[in-house]
């Protein structure tokens, strides 16, 4: 029960960098458990929060972000945790530093 109360007071105040990255997390540790529902969830959450409104070069990255997260669907679908694991792993990484999250 207290660990329910420190993870909700953890989303409630986290940025929305840091949201991001704990979906990563999330995606990730399905991945570790061999989840098909946790991981494609946590997958869906980061496809819904691409923003393809702003300018053209926002548009591209989130385009190319999309086809990442279709192409680790793909690789979830076939079972590949290893791949999609190291993939999340690598973006998560990534992400933590330019958005100086950790």
């Amino acid at each position: 029960m207290k660990q329910d109360i420190y993870l909700e007071q953890k989303i409630l105040s986290a940025s929305p960098e840091q949201l991001i990255s704990y979906i990563y997390d999330a995606a990730i540790a399905g991945c570790v458990k061999r989840d098909f529902q946790k991981t494609s969830s946590a997958l869906n959450v980061l496809i819904n929060s691409l923003n393809f409104d702003g300018n053209e070069e926002l548009k591209e990255m989130c385009s190319r972000f999309y086809q990442t997260y279709d192409h680790m669907f793909n690789l979830l679908r076939k079972k590949k945790y290893d791949e999609v694991h190291s993939h999340l792993k690598e973006i998560r990484h990534t992400w933590s530093k330019a958005m100086k999250v950790y």
